[in-house]
């Protein structure tokens, strides 16, 4: 990653309790490929290998490409990841487990302002959204998850 040392880094979290176990939850966001299903400004994303992908999003009538590596993850708990190129970001998402089989999704990332989230309450209410999406997603699938591995 090509870091620009005329900028500094911004940060942007939030969670959500989503009614569904941790490894649920955990097993639906690994498999990047399902994101176009909650996160609408995901255009296109490809798996490339077990840590790696590609993902092609559009914001504010623009096209961004990033190649991201999952660079942590500990089953049913947490997940990080950084760009390898493209917009330049990472972040780190978890998954606790609470009482009645829920699970708090918890978002941080860092992200560089260069790539068009220059508004940090703009990022934040868009963060909020796509979780929200996500604990609709969750909520709306039938069943129990088959576990997965990437």
């Amino acid at each position: 990653m090509n870091i620009n040392p005329h900028f500094s880094f911004k940060s942007v979290g939030a969670s959500i309790v989503v009614d569904a176990p941790a490894h649920e939850v955990y097993d639906h966001w690994i498999r990047v490929e399902e994101f176009p299903r909650f996160m609408a400004p995901v255009r296109e994303i490809k798996r490339i290998d077990g840590n790696h992908f590609y993902w092609r999003i559009e914001r504010g009538g623009r096209e961004y490409e990033a190649l991201l590596e999952i660079v942590l993850r500990i089953p049913n708990r947490r997940m990080a990841w950084r760009t390898l190129a493209g917009a330049e970001s990472s972040g780190v998402v978890a998954f606790d487990p609470l009482a009645g089989n829920k699970t708090r999704v918890s978002f941080k990332a860092k992200y560089a302002p260069n790539v068009g989230w220059d508004d940090s309450e703009d990022l934040l209410g868009r963060l909020i959204a796509r979780l929200e999406n996500f604990k609709a997603y969750i909520e709306g699938l039938p069943g129990t998850a088959e576990k997965y591995e990437p």
